[in-house]
């Protein structure tokens, strides 16, 4: 009489377990996400002009330019500086370090001879920020009172 209980007692156990682990409903549920966003930045070239070097034998331009980090945080910016004197394009490439509310003025010579186009590509850091969104997760019984690791033994 004993043995049949304990086996009926289990039996039920495992049929309730069984039933508790497929009766499933959705509830909103607030998942965070991170995105990864540039600093906020402004730039100007504020000089390009023709030197020359080598007593004179070797004309080349010589660009300055002006960075301002207005973003909350500093961080290294990376310049690419893009030489083109129409028969050869170089880049050139300069990390500065610029502080939140700081302008770093840069000044880059070109690599290649003669008069060249510059253009400025500057890179800046990123930041990391975090988001939340509500989703619907799909749960069962088991889930809902902490038990949903007893799935694993009925599979």
């Amino acid at each position: 009489m004993i043995l049949k209980t304990i086996i009926l007692g289990t039996l039920g156990v495992i049929i309730a377990v069984m039933l508790a682990s497929t009766i499933t409903w959705e509830v909103p549920d607030v998942e965070t996400y991170v995105t990864f966003e540039p600093y906020n930045y402004e730039q100007s070239i504020v000089h390009e002009s023709q030197e020359k070097r080598f007593l004179w034998f070797f004309e080349f331009t010589q660009v300055q330019c002006i960075v301002k980090n207005t973003d909350t945080k500093g961080g290294n910016f990376s310049l690419n500086f893009i030489f083109d004197n129409g028969e050869k394009t170089v880049t050139k490439t300069k990390t500065v370090e610029i502080m939140a509310g700081e302008k770093k003025a840069v000044a880059m010579d070109s690599p290649i001879g003669g008069k060249s186009s510059v253009t400025l590509n500057v890179i800046p850091p990123s930041h990391s920020i975090p988001h939340e969104r509500t989703v619907m997760k799909e749960v069962t019984v088991l889930d809902y009172i902490g038990l949903g690791w007893l799935r694993l033994f009925f599979k």
